[in-house]
């Protein structure tokens, strides 16, 4: 899923490496080695959480 700029953000970890996550969601967040790669790993974890949701519909 391809995010807009205004609803994420990409800050620096404390430790080294880069931190991403969902501006209106503390529960999507990733971590990256670069800005690039925390961005690719967020896009997923808000893919995994998307399709966690619907799987939560489905039962309900």
């Amino acid at each position: 899923m391809k995010l807009n700029r205004n609803e994420y953000a990409i800050e620096a970890a404390a430790g080294g490496g880069f931190y991403a996550y969902i501006v209106n969601n503390a529960l999507c967040s990733a971590y990256g080695e670069t800005p690039d790669e925390a961005y690719l790993n967020l896009e997923q974890t808000v893919d995994d959480f998307v399709s966690d949701m619907y799987m939560v519909e489905e039962f309900v």
